[in-house]
């Protein structure tokens, strides 16, 4: 029997379904308002599509199951091309059959109870009265007062055991409730079941980790060893220190590809580093210990370790093959470009290099101090990059020079070494930038010592309200245009404020009388901004990272070089330092060139150097065996299958354009060059995975398992540590090591298993 869901009523409203609620909303007019009711808006989501449509629920707050089923009503407020609508308050309609109901921010009642007629049609329901009548009748109501006292419990239990409101969403409690409920249902007739007869102790569900985390890590190890065998497994580790006990954990976490194509990482170990002093040589035998567990201890060379610049790493792994973590180095060369680096520790000179000193900023000589720095920063492998030494060296090396005046027509860039100007002697326009930088730093920490963070927030959701009711767009915290300006210039200013209280109004004045004030600051995020979404790509760790580094970096210095010919001042001189240091302190590594050719949508590696490019063909076909399949017609474009939907966007933006397809009869390299990809790839082991991919490219598609199995960055392990001090926190700061090992191995494996 098909239903007709064009006819209002058959489908019955509930009791206050059909109520009418005034809601000012402008239609066609600002002038006009509407009076809507459930029936009205739910004709108009049927009849009117052009006008009515639902939104997604934006509040935080609606977590309940309902709203997977239920959206918000919206009517269109403007008739231009790109149609704004606004979310009808008051109501929300069903996504399949749009019935309305009349909704208050505090009850989901008559959403739940709603039974979709498109569910019932298309058999999603698997619930029969016939087959349960109790369920219709006196069943719903005793469900009804059954799932108060759950409500009541849970917030009993919430607010006595000082727990999250998020736990009772939580799929580890749920599936513990469902299972709980089966066991009920199974043994019904066996009598009263006591719920301490199914909860084990803590002791036994320790115990029961400890046993979990060892056999999943007999299974893993497997794995481990057939991918660390065909050069397709990576390691970064790293050493951290929870809060509360001081003590220093040694963790690691694992990246490998496995035979069909697939990324897969864990974090492998996060065990206790028991010796005093972390040198290299207690590095590497702990790192051997936790190693052999999995049986990795034999295979340490056929493994590519990816971590920071430490220098008891480097030493430690200097006898296998290291790549340096580009996140951590893009990071130090933000932070140097903005002197915002702090020297821990008093590097001393000698003599000789104290007495070689350069006479003036914009000369081309370089003292024998700064050479030997440039030859530092510029080394990966095996050898350790003092990041410190060169902080040190730049900030107490005060050379005189001569003040280089900031036209913007400077004929002498190509020779002037921004990079070894000290604060001393920068140029006016650029000390105003730095001293904005701690004017803003001072501003917010003003912010959180006179308790204004609550006001400010207070402010901007009643501006939020005000803007929706008036049918405006709320404010982007992105735009630089007055918003901004009007939020700095009107900073409240509190009767008790600190000592640096007095300081930040004396700024916030004088940026009122210049008006420069929220302009640098705006300038000055754009700069960030670039960084920032590069620092997001090369920091994924759930998917291959590393084909991200020559283009982002291609990116990031075309943008400052952008950023020089537009600005002025003293930004002008920042974005100039920028790109000197970006090119002085980062290599691009022969793997960062290799992983973007074998990328379908950016093997023409644009932003590489002819003899970069020269050299990653010949690195690939030196692995090619003599070809056999010449003659094989090049792949059409309609054989390649379709990547995941989710793109990011940012990357998007820097794929190749589309190339035109070579003759047949080439080599493997050659038709891999000239193969024409339509479509565009977030991942591209999702390329490789297909099979006539595979038997087109054999060779390169080995290549490829190997070369995505690296990730750029560190970061995986940073979460890893992330996630440990979540666990050890004030409440169980007394947890054994081991114990956090364990949960740290089972959490990541568990991970594994629902991604998949």
């Amino acid at each position: 029997m098909s239903i007709d869901l064009t006819d209002d009523n058959l489908i019955p409203d509930l009791s206050n379904a059909s109520s009418s609620v005034p809601c000012p909303i402008p239609a066609q007019s600002s002038s006009t308002q509407v009076t809507y009711t459930s029936t009205s808006i739910k004709r108009g989501l049927r009849h009117d599509k052009s006008h009515y449509k639902i939104l997604s629920n934006p509040s935080k707050r609606a977590t309940a199951s309902c709203w997977a089923k239920f959206s918000l009503p919206a009517v269109r407020i403007s008739d231009e091309k790109e149609a704004k609508f606004s979310i009808i308050k008051g109501f929300a309609s069903c996504n399949s059959c749009f019935e309305t109901y009349f909704y208050n921010d505090s009850s989901t009642t008559n959403l739940n109870s709603h039974r979709c007629p498109m569910e019932h049609q298309q058999g999603q329901l698997t619930f029969k009265s016939s087959e349960n009548p109790l369920r219709s009748t006196i069943g719903a109501k005793l469900l009804k007062k059954k799932k108060e006292d759950i409500k009541k419990l849970c917030a009993n239990w919430v607010a006595c055991s000082m727990r999250p409101f998020s736990i009772v969403t939580d799929p580890g409690f749920k599936q513990i409730l469902q299972e709980c409920l089966t066991i009920g249902r199974d043994l019904r007739s066996e009598g009263e079941l006591a719920i301490d007869d199914l909860l084990p102790s803590d002791r036994t569900v320790r115990n029961d980790v400890d046993r979990a985390a060892q056999h999943e890590r007999n299974l893993l190890k497997i794995k481990l060893v057939a991918a660390a065998d065909d050069y397709r497994l990576s390691i970064s580790p790293d050493i951290w220190s929870d809060k509360y006990r001081n003590i220093s954990y040694l963790g690691a976490t694992a990246h490998f590809v496995d035979d069909n194509g697939i990324y897969h990482y864990f974090d492998l170990f996060c065990s206790e580093f028991k010796s005093k002093n972390k040198t290299a040589v207690n590095v590497l035998k702990m790192l051997e210990a936790q190693l052999a567990v999995f049986g990795l201890k034999e295979l340490m060379d056929k493994i590519t370790f990816v971590t920071d610049r430490g220098a008891n790493f480097i030493k430690a792994l200097m006898a296998f093959r290291v790549l340096l973590c580009v996140a951590h180095r893009l990071n130090n060369v933000l932070k140097k470009t903005f002197y915002q680096e702090i020297s821990k520790k008093k590097t001393i000179v000698s003599p000789g290099k104290i007495l070689t000193t350069s006479t003036s900023v914009c000369r081309t000589e370089i003292t024998p101090t700064k050479t030997e720095m440039t030859t530092i920063t510029t080394r990966t492998f095996a050898q350790a990059s003092p990041e410190g030494n060169e902080e040190d060296i730049d900030d107490k090396n005060d050379i005189d020079t001569e003040e280089s005046s900031d036209d913007d027509n400077d004929d002498d860039d190509d020779v002037v070494d921004y990079t070894s100007t000290t604060i001393a002697n920068l140029p006016p326009p650029a000390k105003a930038i730095l001293d904005m930088i701690k004017d803003c730093k001072s501003l917010v920490k003003y912010v959180k010592k006179a308790n204004l963070n609550r006001e400010l927030q207070l402010e901007r959701e009643k501006q939020n309200i005000n803007n929706s009711i008036n049918g405006e767009d709320p404010p982007s915290t992105t735009n630089n245009s007055k918003p901004q300006e009007c939020r700095v210039h009107s900073f409240p200013c509190s009767q008790r404020s600190p000592p640096e209280a007095a300081a930040a109004e004396d700024q916030l004045q004088y940026g009122r009388k210049t008006n420069c004030f929220p302009r640098s600051v705006s300038n000055f995020s754009c700069l960030l901004l670039e960084w920032k979404n590069v620092l997001k790509e090369v920091q994924v760790g759930n998917s291959p990272s590393l084909h991200c580094v020559l283009p982002c970096i291609t990116y990031l210095r075309e943008q400052m070089i952008n950023g020089e010919k537009k600005e002025r001042g003293g930004m002008k001189f920042f974005y100039k330092r920028a790109i000197q240091l970006l090119d002085n302190m980062f290599k691009l590594e022969d793997d960062h060139i290799r992983a973007s050719f074998l990328h379908p949508n950016y093997k023409q590696l644009r932003g590489a150097t002819k003899s970069q490019i020269k050299s990653c063909h010949a690195y690939c076909r030196g692995l090619v065996l003599p070809d056999t399949t010449g003659d094989d017609p090049v792949i059409s474009e309609k054989d390649i299958c379709e990547p995941p939907s989710k793109k990011s966007k940012f990357m998007l933006q820097l794929m190749d354009k589309k190339e035109t397809v070579k003759e047949p009869g080439m080599s493997e390299i050659d038709r891999y060059n000239a193969l024409t990809v339509e479509e565009e790839y977030t991942n591209p082991l999702t390329f490789w995975q297909q099979q006539h991919i595979q038997l087109a490219y054999p060779t390169l598609y080995r290549l490829a398992k190997r070369t995505f199995a690296v990730p750029c960055s560190s970061a995986a392990v940073e979460r890893q540590f992330s996630a440990a001090g979540q666990i050890v926190t004030q409440r169980r700061s007394n947890l054994d090591p081991s114990t956090v090992n364990n949960l740290i191995f089972l959490r990541s494996i568990e991970n594994s298993k629902r991604q998949i």
